[in-house]
């Protein structure tokens, strides 16, 4: 009986392959033997193990591994009779993820309650994670702590370590090898879905390699390339990368010898932020400008408290003036009635008549 075959080469969840999709597939099927090629990024760790379960259901099913494959894309693996490998693959496992969206001004109450909520959904991560490394340790055979290190590490593995691990039962050569790390596209959707790119020997060839651009000046795209790499280096100095992690939130930024990279998720956050700084920086700046009026203001009063340099003497100033002359006739226009005020400027007659001053009351 020849074996059906499904592809899955894209994202494993709603918006791709769901287990809706696997279950109409292996529906149709029947009791036939299926063959599943998967060269996935991965996806939603709850249509992966819906899609486990329906593998093991179904019982008859061999995966062939392709290309990169990670996350629930190795997860669905897990159930299937046989799994094969392309030598020049690629596999990857990880603690379970969950997007967490939170930023902005907080206060010490709403601090407390994102805290709380974010142990809560740690403890919720904890218990996924736990579950996919039993299931990863079933199907190797290696304990628990040892899957759950290798997760931790977020380390792409080989064919030969897939094997070595227990993850593959089989290394299949491709009909045509490539090097997957010298393909752009394939770079590029490693980046984007916040995976590592894996870590190669110097023999290898470096990630990325675009092709030769034709040098219109002997030497000047080496001189151009060499001068943005010196640039780079002085700009994101260890002090400055470090601020600018603290900005994002992350333990550290993806970097090659090529530059320094974020993703989408983090611009965001970074554009939020510096938004948030650029408003406080203007606040700031009318701060200090208040601050100069009202110095100049205090100035304006008296000679001696322009004289003072600061702060704290300027207004040692102002209460040595307020002492000198405790009380001054009235301004405006003066009556008969009016007292005269004495040459020092100082209504003594209005003070002296006042109850307290008076010698015979004491």
């Amino acid at each position: 009986m020849n074996a059906l075959q499904l592809d899955i080469d894209g994202f494993i969840g709603n918006w791709g392959y769901s287990k809706s999709f696997v279950k109409n597939f292996l529906a149709e099927a029947g009791k036939s033997p299926v063959t599943v090629r998967v060269s996935s990024l991965g996806g939603d760790v709850d249509h992966a193990i819906a899609i486990y379960d329906q593998f093991a259901e179904h019982g008859e099913v061999t995966i062939h591994l392709s290309a990169f494959n990670a996350s629930a894309a190795t997860l669905i693996t897990l159930s299937a009779k046989r799994i094969l490998m392309n030598s020049n693959g690629f596999y990857l496992i990880h603690k379970a993820l969950n997007w967490v969206d939170a930023w902005g001004n907080m206060n010490e109450d709403d601090i407390d309650a994102l805290i709380l909520s974010l142990e809560a959904e740690k403890k919720m991560l904890e218990k996924v994670t736990l579950v996919l490394a039993k299931m990863y340790s079933k199907r190797t055979g290696k304990t628990t702590s040892e899957i759950l290190n290798l997760m931790k590490q977020e380390t792409w593995l080989t064919a030969e370590e897939a094997l070595a691990w227990g993850f593959i039962d089989e290394i299949k050569e491709p009909a045509t090898k490539e090097n997957l790390l010298s393909n752009s596209k394939m770079v590029t959707m490693l980046n984007y879905s916040d995976l590592p790119l894996p870590v190669l020997s110097e023999a290898q060839e470096i990630p990325c390699r675009l092709e030769q651009t034709e040098d219109p000046v002997p030497g000047m795209i080496q001189k151009i390339t060499a001068s943005i790499k010196n640039t780079i280096n002085s700009i994101f100095s260890m002090k400055q990368l470090t601020t600018l992690n603290l900005l994002l939130g992350i333990p550290s930024l993806e970097s090659t010898d090529d530059g320094i990279y974020i993703n989408e998720a983090q611009a965001v956050i970074l554009n939020t932020r510096l938004e948030g700084i650029q408003q406080s920086v203007s606040e700031r700046d009318a701060a200090v400008t208040e601050r100069t009026n009202v110095i100049a203001s205090l100035d304006a009063i008296d000679p001696s408290i322009a004289a003072a340099e600061t702060i704290e003497t300027k207004v040692s100033a102002i209460r040595a003036i307020l002492a000198a002359k405790p009380a001054v006739a009235a301004s405006g226009v003066q009556t008969a009635k009016d007292a005269v005020p004495s040459p020092d400027g100082v209504d003594w007659a209005t003070l002296n008549a006042l109850p307290h001053m008076q010698e015979d009351k004491y």
